[in-house]
């Protein structure tokens, strides 16, 4: 996968509760990483969990 292909979102509140409506229905857990420069020095594979369950 090339990066510049890839699709980023920008959530603000209303989105995150959208999201976190939408796990609760599907009872799964979301997750997402961060493949920004600044966050992968932290740890390459490190997830940014949205909603812990």
């Amino acid at each position: 996968m090339i990066v510049e292909d890839t699709k980023f979102a920008e959530l603000d509140l209303n989105k995150l509760e959208a999201i976190k409506q939408l796990e609760q229905k599907l009872n799964v857990t979301l997750i997402a990483y961060d493949l920004s420069p600044s966050h992968s020095n932290h740890h390459k594979d490190a997830p940014i969990v949205i909603n812990p369950s």
